[in-house]
């Protein structure tokens, strides 16, 4: 299971890391649309955000929204084996953390989370994902089984069955460019 996962983690990045800026723009921004129409999202009084690292779906639209909307806005920091989210306000200093993606200082945690959003690499039609394969975001799934998590992703990284070891987590939503698929 291990080789196949690398296998697929592999052919996905190198498609993701082929799309052009601006249709990466293009499509990244329908996918942050799907987010900030779900009703758990309008519900949501404190949200995780993910800081988008190289060719990842961007996020800014989203912490965009939460704001005008009242909601706090949260960044993963990588603790150990663990990610922890603290709050970030626009214009908070970032520092560049063990993996080259950018996190908040740990100065403000944001306790409970209402909905996290979720990069991932390959996503599928039951919930699945594969990440980078460090097990940050499956560890934090679960120990946080009520914060509603939603994947971001371009449409094209949805195979139809991944495969899935006893620690993945699934996910309660997928927003891609195309729409939303609740799990």
């Amino acid at each position: 299971m291990r080789a196949e996962k690398q296998r697929l983690r592999r052919r996905m990045l190198e498609k993701r890391n082929a799309l052009p800026a601006t249709e990466a723009a293009r499509l990244g921004a329908l996918a942050q649309k799907h987010v900030v129409e779900i009703p758990e999202f309008e519900s949501a009084r404190t949200i995780g955000i993910y800081y988008p690292l190289g060719s990842e779906v961007r996020t800014d639209e989203i912490a965009r929204a939460a704001r005008a909307g009242g909601k706090k806005v949260s960044l993963p920091r990588t603790e150990g084996n663990m990610i922890r989210f603290y709050e970030y306000k626009e214009g908070d200093d970032l520092v560049e953390g063990r993996f080259g993606v950018m996190e908040p200082a740990p100065s403000h945690p944001a306790g409970p989370l209402d909905l996290v959003v979720i990069p991932g690499v390959v996503f599928d039609a039951q919930g699945c994902r594969i990440g980078y394969g460090k097990g940050f975001y499956d560890r934090f799934l679960a120990e946080r089984l009520a914060t509603f998590s939603v994947g971001l992703a371009y449409s094209f990284q949805v195979v139809e069955a991944l495969p899935r070891g006893r620690f993945d987590r699934k996910l309660g939503a997928l927003a891609t460019d195309e729409g939303i698929m609740y799990f």
